[in-house]
């Protein structure tokens, strides 16, 4: 790994960040820039011929810290230029402001779209790196700050508790967020971790946090899916009223673009766990609402406003409708309706159709399929089990549990964490 770069410049002068390690497609780089009063954390999309100009808005120097590109402070003359051509050519979404810089990008035209195109995809999942969202909530660039955990207290002697949160762990380094948001739940919850072989540090790690957690090693097959089908199918989580399923979601890459998949799973998991009191509001929800199956993050329910039917379709659609079907839900009654990400909290009766088709022996070896396989069609049908068993869906997020936009529920009778 390439040394942090800090190089700080002094009163106007605007900086260009040049791409400086070689090839890379698809990746996401990570760059921190101190002013006088403010520090930012910002992820960029990198190529070899995409950079960036960082703009000052106030007379103090920026001291600039990036592993990946060659810092350059540019000329009195180059820098008004620079400033120019931001104030006058340069929309929201091309651009990023933060409290005292701006940043755009430069290079050829398809290689700034590269820019333009993850700015937008960051707004549609409203966590836009310059937003107030992520001002607010600084874990979803860093993590959770480690705490110690506090004991759960029993719902009675030799009672099960009412939930349960079952966890797959495929990345190693994916545990720590998962084990600090668990720490902060303050709803009474049994604790399932899922594997793979050869985790035995991790599992040392869960024994260490949760010395109670109850840990399986499965196969490397469906990812994060089929470990939860199994323990569905053998009836290991009869015993609960509620479950919640979350997983160490990272990028298949192992490489920079990891700083894209931690985000999306700090975003998920704040919106079915982490927010103060969230889970005591989910469960508190289904409780007073026994109409409701699931209840999964808004942002990530699918198809949406910003993400239409096909999009959210993509090849899977031949699968899910074969599988609907054996759920008694036939082609002309279905409606496409899932939380991407697979993170949600459900009653485990509500998935009583899904748990008949006895899919988890069906799952092939891994071999890194992006697409299509059996776990992309069996994500669109947690949901889909859900409405067949005649519950409803409803939403949750950083502030609390609304009822969906499908799901017929009072809006008014919302419950926010304390």
């Amino acid at each position: 790994m390439a040394v942090m770069k800090t190089v700080a410049f002094g009163f106007q002068r605007c900086y260009r960040l040049t791409p400086d390690r070689g090839p890379a497609d698809d990746a996401v780089s990570q760059v921190r820039i101190d002013g006088g009063a403010s520090s930012q954390t910002v992820l960029l999309p990198y190529s070899v011929g995409l950079g960036y100009f960082v703009v000052p808005t106030r007379g103090a120097a920026l001291s600039i810290a990036a592993e990946d590109f060659r810092l350059e402070a540019l000329d009195l003359a180059t820098s008004l230029w620079v400033r120019l051509r931001l104030a006058l050519l340069f929309k929201k979404k091309k651009f990023l402001r933060f409290e005292e810089f701006s940043l755009f990008s430069c290079g050829a035209k398809p290689e700034r779209k590269r820019f333009t195109t993850f700015n937008q995809h960051m707004f549609n999942t409203e966590v836009a790196l310059d937003g107030d969202f992520v001002t607010r909530h600084p874990e979803l660039l860093t993590g959770w700050p480690t705490i110690e955990r506090n004991e759960q207290p029993n719902r009675g002697v030799g009672a099960p508790n009412a939930a349960a949160i079952v966890v797959h762990i495929y990345y190693e380094d994916a545990w720590p967020d998962i084990a600090e948001v668990l720490k902060r739940v303050g709803l009474s919850f049994d604790l399932i971790v899922t594997t793979v072989p050869g985790r035995e540090r991790l599992i040392e790690a869960v024994r260490r946090d949760f010395p109670h957690a109850d840990i399986e090693t499965m196969e490397n097959r469906g990812r994060d899916v089929r470990p939860f089908l199994v323990l569905l199918e053998r009836g290991q989580l009869d015993r609960y009223r509620y479950v919640c399923k979350v997983h160490g979601k990272k990028s298949s890459d192992g490489g920079r673009k990891s700083h894209m998949g931690a985000l999306w799973r700090r975003r998920l998991l704040l919106d079915v766990l982490a927010a103060p009191s969230l889970a005591d509001a989910i469960v508190e929800r289904f409780e007073r609402d026994p109409s409701i199956g699931m209840i999964g993050p808004r942002v990530f329910r699918l198809p949406s406003k910003l993400y239409s039917e096909d999009r959210c379709w993509s090849i899977n659609r031949p699968m899910v409708l074969k599988l609907a079907a054996r759920m008694g839900v036939p082609a002309e009654r279905f409606q496409l309706d899932f939380f991407g990400g697979t993170m949600f909290w459900v009653r485990p009766e509500a998935l009583r159709p899904l748990r008949e088709l006895s899919l988890a022996d069906a799952f092939p070896e891994e071999s890194g399929v992006l697409d299509g396989g059996i776990e992309h069609a069996t994500e669109r049908l947690f949901a889909t089990s859900v409405v067949a068993a005649g519950y409803k869906l409803a939403n949750s997020d950083g502030s609390g549990v609304s009822g969906g936009p499908r799901a017929a529920i009072d809006e008014a009778a919302s419950v926010q964490p304390r």
